[in-house]
């Protein structure tokens, strides 16, 4: 069985237990609903992940100085370090202490960093009782699993399941109740807390200035662990090293905030060195050591793409807001680190091939980027690893098919109106599907033969007399060859409003080229882009699109492919979209033409970082609309070209995303849809059953009486 009929597998098995899959996601939601409750709270709100983001780069730069003094104070408070290479060189030094102590248990607190280097194998191979002590890390323990999410490892076990786990380890009867459960995992651990000859933990922050660990939890597991055995033993990537306490306290809100939405964890532990524990002739020197690991994070900071990833603080916000993983979870979308950082981290400590067998779960919707407290670009380094996997495992012919959009874009207009016929033609979808890949299920947007440009070059250039504002208008594919009538809508807006409009050369904005991992082809437009869009922008022209992707590709995805060249900065910093450009020459207009109309509003994932959608609401309202936004904190399912596919990795998959926003848009009051997005617009037609609409489609003129 190759990598992909595995994925489709494990897909298809996560899909079937819809129980589960429902309880993951609600348990997702609460995490995002309490993060947005707790920044609400809390002064400044998003504004913590601009100071976490600057604290982790600076000590980024200064990795190999703060290594060494945290090492220095560590030392001088009386503990000992050990720097591991890798994950062997870590493993050994543990095991020589072990010998030495004559150690027979563990007992340890939660560590994704021991995880990483799967460190519990060895120890029982030498005959040494591992038991994890965090409640979830000791369900997945007793039935032999990885964890589920960084944050909840168990978070997939029903309490029905998790009273069978403990009655099996405890030997007596243990109710379906949660309350009950941990009552009884208290006694069945107390005597390992007391009995341990070795505590071993993580750390989430070392504090170079004093030679400090912080560990945060909710269950108190961790001070027990490093308070009662001799021998304590924390494992710590060097990256986990700030350089003042206060960076440390930064770091302590940001966790909490981020993973659970609580404003800290319930119990904060600073330690270092380690103190006498009662006296008497005889008794052993109590032990600390701390183990400063590497295993290829040396290697990732030289990496100008995946050093980023090195700001992540474990929090795991990026799963809780992940589509797919929000569905499938971490053994499907996982190796030892889940979920969307999990592909980067993956590839850089696991090896390319392991991220790549499930790099394709992420469907680019950039919404870990929207949510990580230290606003790492995940998606881009997703990206990037989907590039390079695609040396060894070239794209597939579905993905070559989707990433070619604009060139099919072309040939469809060019036959146009056959085109269109055959699109809706039963048998050939059929072969469409079976040679293409495309889902025959899939309404497909249809090719106008008069494209908005030939229509543009048809009319001329509509002179307008001391124009307010120049606008060159990017129209994407979408307004281009499949409604030019909603691309001429902005045109005639815009020159209403008295702009000079024109529609520089420029080719689709080529988001599928970085979604399905062709950096190279995606490099290639952004420049062709920009150098369109340049001379247009350095003569006073402002940049406007209708589709949010393409806003999302000018103003942010070109800078950064780009390696932020004064050119697309500058194209960047002059795009706009559509209502985000009406609103400010419309100011306070008004009409009432949409009196007594009610409408859910989505909003696209690439709007979110570009204004919420919130100018395109506030243009329906202005008009009469009663306007409510209608989201479930993630993506719809569609995620660009992705829910064109054919199979688990692509519609099954999307229809499954989607269910719940087409639940929440049932239980609304809206009679019909609105968004921007041209593709979130079929999943949500067909997902709901009810019209969705581009907001420009709903003025008094516009042309087109086809609701696509």
């Amino acid at each position: 069985m190759d990598r992909y009929e595995k994925l489709c597998d494990q897909i298809e098995n996560a899909l079937a237990e819809k129980p589960k899959r429902t309880a993951l996601y609600n348990a997702m939601k609460r995490g995002r609903d309490s993060r947005k409750a707790a920044l609400d709270a809390l002064p400044g709100g998003e504004g913590f992940r601009k100071e976490v983001r600057s604290i982790k780069n600076r000590c980024l730069e200064q990795q190999d100085e703060l290594v060494e003094k945290f090492a220095r104070k560590v030392e001088e408070r009386g503990a000992r370090v050990f720097l591991a290479h890798d994950g062997a060189e870590a493993i050994a030094y543990i095991l020589e202490i072990a010998e030495v102590q004559n150690a027979k248990t563990v007992a340890k607190s939660k560590s994704l960093t021991s995880e990483e280097i799967e460190v519990n194998p060895p120890m029982e191979e030498a005959g040494i009782e591992v038991i994890e002590t965090d409640l979830g890390e000791l369900i997945i323990q007793k039935v032999k699993e990885k964890p589920f999410h960084l944050v909840f490892p168990a978070v997939h076990k029903t309490a029905v399941e998790v009273a069978a786990i403990f009655e099996k380890a405890t030997g007596g009867e243990v109710p379906n109740d949660v309350d009950a459960i941990m009552k009884i995992v208290r006694a069945y651990l107390r005597p390992i807390f007391l009995n341990a000859d070795i505590g071993m933990t993580g750390a989430n922050v070392g504090v170079a200035e004093s030679g400090v660990i912080a560990i945060e939890t909710n269950e108190g597991n961790a001070r027990l662990v490093t308070s009662i055995p001799d021998i304590h033993i924390c494992i710590m990537g060097r990256e986990k090293i700030v350089d003042t306490v206060d960076d440390a306290l930064q770091m302590m809100l940001a966790h909490p905030i981020s993973a659970v939405g609580q404003h800290l964890t319930t119990y904060v532990t600073l330690m270092g060195g380690r103190s006498p524990l009662g006296e008497g002739d005889g008794r052993k020197q109590r032990e600390s050591h701390i183990i400063i690991l590497d295993n290829g994070r040396t290697r990732m900071r030289e990496d100008p793409v995946f050093k980023e990833a090195l700001n992540c603080i474990r929090c795991g916000a990026c799963m809780n807001i992940c589509p797919t993983y929000g569905v499938v979870g971490g053994h499907t979308f996982g190796h030892i680190y889940p979920g969307p950082i999990g592909i980067p981290w993956t590839s850089e400590v696991h090896g390319l091939e392991e991220a790549g067998n499930f790099a394709h779960l992420c469907v680019s919707c950039g919404l870990c980027k929207e949510i990580c407290p230290a606003e790492i670009d995940i998606p881009m380094m997703i990206a990037e690893v989907k590039h390079k996997d695609s040396e060894n495992h070239p794209h597939s012919l579905v993905n070559r098919v989707l990433m070619a959009a604009e060139q099919f874009s072309k040939v469809g207009c060019a036959t146009a109106p056959f085109s269109n016929w055959a699109m809706r033609n039963k048998v050939f979808r059929f072969l469409m599907e079976k040679f293409t890949g495309i889902d025959r299920r899939r309404d497909l947007p249809s090719f106008h033969r008069n494209t908005l440009r030939k229509r543009l070059k048809k009319r001329g250039d509509l002179e307008i007399a001391n124009p307010v504002r120049k606008v060159a208008l990017f129209a994407d594919l979408y307004a281009n060859y499949n409604d030019p009538e909603l691309g001429m809508a902005a045109v005639n807006q815009l020159e209403k409003l008295g702009c000079q409009v024109v529609m520089p050369p420029q080719r689709g904005c080529g988001y599928p080229y970085i979604g399905y991992g062709d950096l190279e082809k995606a490099r290639e437009v952004a420049q062709v882009n920009v150098d369109f869009l340049t001379p247009y922008v350095e003569e006073g022209y402002d940049v406007v699109t209708t589709e949010p992707t393409a806003a999302y590709c000018l103003k942010e995805s070109y800078h950064k492919l780009l390696g932020k060249s004064p050119k697309s900065g500058a194209v960047a910093a002059k795009t706009y979209e559509l209502f985000e450009y009406l609103d400010v020459l419309e100011g306070k207009f008004q009409d009432k033409s949409l009196a007594g109309k009610r409408f859910g509003f989505h909003i696209s994932c690439h709007q979110r970082p570009l204004g919420m959608g919130n100018q395109a609401v506030n243009y329906l309202r202005r008009r009469g609309a009663e306007v409510t936004v209608v989201e479930t904190g993630t993506c719809c399912g569609m995620a660009g070209t992705f829910g064109m596919k054919q199979g688990m990795l692509g519609y099954e998959l999307a229809q499954a995303v989607g269910e719940p926003l087409f639940e929440a848009f049932a239980e609304s009051d809206a009679d019909e849809i609105v968004t921007e997005s041209s593709v979130c617009r079929i999943h949500l037609r067909e997902g709901t059953g009810k019209k969705v609409w581009h907001p420009l489609e709903l003025l008094p003129d516009f042309t087109n009486e086809t609701n696509r």
